[in-house]
């Protein structure tokens, strides 16, 4: 390769790869035996060098998206970090050793399958097993300096007196402080996302095939309840040191209107007001410089009027970035595949910016569509992480992301953090 630019490349692909920071720039091919090389002249243009069963790209950065604040993104100030899923809200494909033999797929089904005193010592092992203090400083050492952890609407301790669902379940707000604690040591910041809601908050990165209750509207005292959990967050860590901010609803379900047709989920006008009502109550015990974010539910356009008087202060919009199913889903091993993924991921972080909040990627991963004829697992550990390294250069608009997730029990290569950035790991990070 001959005639590199090397001020063309992501500042995140330096962090966590030098190797591939020096070899991520745009250049001119040379045409050897064996060697194939493609080139698309765009905004954001896609370099692809294919060798053998492996290849090499670049996607030159599009223009910067300024932030909310006016200010550059720049390696500093930026968010990079892992979500925590499967701990305090068990998922089986997180730990499905948790799950085996029951025929359960969700918790409120391990509950039901397992009863009451099996369930809560089971749950009571994995909180005390799944997580430790050395998992928050192998974060920091692999250039992680946040982290994301989804919080269940039981996370506190029943009232004195209560009754029904709610006092069958596990608390996990100690954990919570652990978890802090390791964080703060550690150095990273930590944002807590209130994950679940009685009735259900529905999924905006589902899809029409797979199952999504959403009637939390529709329950006596969901939204009630979720304020309650919120406030109590807010009251007991909105002034810790590791705190970067509370998540109000992870990714809701909203309802739109397609066409003639109205689809499922939580009305637009419920969330506006619910989310609202939760800023003041959270912020009413975390000082402004304690972030309070909130779900885009898969349409960040449709939120550019939200919260625009002077009183809502540091408010981030979540967007989540998945190309593996539905009709976001793309085979990353075409060039073209490749191509759409990545101007969907700017094409979302436009709309998001456009609203002029400040912007998260909460959720993304590695996996994609990839063909399983004759692909060895190293050539798709192969487009994974060239599929990673792409994906982080187009968040530059963003403020921050957080992959999805960091740990799993068979360590799935396109969703474990120590699999899937293994070969992003900072090494010498300044």
């Amino acid at each position: 390769m001959r005639g590199g630019q090397r001020g063309s490349r992501t500042l995140d692909t330096r962090i966590f790869s030098p190797l591939l920071y020096q070899l991520s720039y745009l250049a001119v091919g040379v045409s050897t035996r064996g060697l194939i090389y493609a080139k698309w002249r765009s905004p954001s243009s896609l370099c692809i060098i294919f060798f053998g069963n492996y290849f090499f790209y670049y996607v030159q950065d599009a223009p910067k998206v300024r932030r909310a604040d006016h200010k550059e993104c720049n390696v500093a100030d930026r968010l990079r970090g892992v979500n925590l899923s499967g701990w305090l809200i068990v998922e089986p494909w997180v730990t499905p050793s948790l799950f085996a033999a029951t025929g359960a797929t969700t918790e409120e089904e391990l509950l039901r399958v397992l009863g009451e005193r099996a369930y809560q010592e089971k749950i009571r092992k994995h909180y005390d097993t799944f997580v430790f203090e050395d998992d928050f400083r192998r974060m920091e050492a692999a250039g992680f300096n946040s982290v994301r952890i989804p919080v269940p609407w039981h996370v506190f301790e029943p009232e004195e007196g209560a009754t029904g669902e709610v006092t069958r379940y596990v608390p996990c707000a100690d954990y919570l402080d652990r978890a802090l604690g390791w964080a703060a040591d550690a150095g990273i910041s930590v944002l807590l996302d209130l994950a679940t809601v009685p009735g259900g908050q529905g999924d905006s990165n589902g899809t029409p095939s797979t199952p999504n209750t959403a009637e939390w509207h529709s329950s006596t005292r969901g939204r009630q309840t979720a304020l309650n959990v919120l406030e109590g967050l807010a009251r007991r860590f909105g002034s810790h040191p590791a705190l970067f901010g509370i998540e109000l609803l992870d990714s809701p379900l909203m309802r739109v209107r397609k066409g003639l047709n109205v689809t499922d989920g939580i009305p637009a006008h419920y969330l506006r007001n619910f989310y609202r009502e939760a800023y003041e109550l959270v912020r009413a015990h975390m000082s402004e410089d304690k972030a309070v974010v909130f779900s885009a539910s898969g349409y960040p356009g449709a939120w550019k009027h939200f919260m625009r008087q002077d009183r809502y202060r540091n408010v981030w919009i979540d967007v989540h970035l998945y190309h593996y199913r539905g009709e976001n889903a793309q085979d990353i091993s075409t060039p073209q595949g490749l191509k759409q993924a990545l101007a969907r991921n700017h094409r979302v972080l436009r709309a998001a910016t456009s609203t002029k909040f400040n912007v998260l990627v909460g959720e993304w991963s590695a996996a994609a569509v990839l063909p399983d004829a004759a692909m060895t697992p190293e050539g798709r550990i192969a487009y994974e992480r060239v599929f990673v390294s792409s994906q982080l250069a187009s968040f530059e608009a963003a403020g921050g992301w957080f992959f999805q997730t960091w740990k799993t029990e068979r360590r799935i290569p396109a969703w474990d953090a120590r699999v899937s950035l293994s070969s992003f790991e900072r090494g010498m990070m300044e």
